[in-house]
């Protein structure tokens, strides 16, 4: 149990320094009014899903964090969210950096997320050009009392009183999801990912939206122990957005957004990974 928080501690801790960047910055905008940087946002917006692909690609499940809160603020669109969901690879990067024998096999996934991601953004920010600069999205419990807050302390303890609120609540459902994954055990979880069937990109992409850089961690040993084809760690890791999903559903009211969101990551992946498994 000791071993297990720990590995929680570790995911979550470097998590923090994005959550906190993500609030003082949202409240800024919201009670500074920076036109600046709103002209900046503005003229930058069309390139938008290329730039959040890229940001993706690091290595760190904080960008998704950051991604959240900046699209919930209305500075980024659905379409740039959604390419850093898709192209963030957090700790199976690692994984497979560690095993020289696997360097085809990293680079593919990067290529391939990254590509998806931008076709994917842009796609979907021309379906949904309506979407303003300010959005005006319902965010639960971030500027309630605010104003009082900021007259009497400051932005910056606001900023990190709500960071360590979400911080609490990601390390409780990311220590439960843990143990729930660790009592399951990866026998169990190689029997649901079908070894072998042509449906287990699906099955992978489902694996994939575990909350938890573990999961992703696991696919990309499963993949190493040709447990899964390329194809289904592709589509694992393109719905494995590190904890951006967390904080989105703990910090944004709109469950249906978040669904379409979570719907279209899922077709991404699935459509993704059959044809890699197709043709790969």
């Amino acid at each position: 149990m000791l071993e297990l928080l720990e590995d929680v501690l570790h995911d979550a801790i470097p998590m923090l320094p994005f959550l906190y960047i993500t609030y003082l910055l949202m409240e800024y905008l919201e009670h500074k009014g920076n036109a600046h940087f709103t002209r900046i946002l503005e003229n930058t917006r069309k390139l938008g899903p290329i730039l959040g692909a890229i940001l993706g690609v690091i290595p760190q499940c904080g960008f998704s964090v950051l991604a959240v809160g900046l699209y919930l603020n209305g500075t980024i669109t659905v379409g740039t969210l959604l390419a850093v969901f898709i192209s963030t690879s957090d700790e199976a990067i690692p994984i497979l950096v560690s095993q020289p024998k696997e360097f085809n096999t990293l680079i593919g996934v990067i290529v391939v997320k990254l590509i998806v991601a931008i076709i994917v953004g842009y796609l979907v920010d021309t379906m949904v050009r309506h979407h303003q600069l300010k959005q005006n999205h319902p965010i639960k419990n971030i500027h309630a009392d605010c104003e009082k807050e900021e007259e009497e302390h400051g932005i910056f303890y606001i900023a990190f009183i709500h960071t360590m609120k979400i911080f609490v609540f990601v390390f409780v459902i990311n220590f439960i999801l843990s143990y729930i994954m660790d009592a399951i055990g990866q026998d169990t979880l190689r029997m649901f990912l079908a070894n072998g069937s042509i449906i287990q990109p699906a099955f992978a992409a489902i694996a994939g939206f575990i909350p938890n850089c573990a999961a992703s961690v696991i696919l990309a040993q499963l993949y190493l122990d040709q447990v899964i084809s390329f194809g289904s760690l592709t589509a694992g890791l393109i719905t494995s957005a590190g904890l951006g999903l967390l904080v989105m559903l703990k910090m944004y009211d709109n469950k249906k957004d978040i669904i379409r969101i979570m719907l279209i990551l899922f077709m991404s992946a699935v459509v993704t990974g059959i044809l890699l498994q197709l043709f790969f």
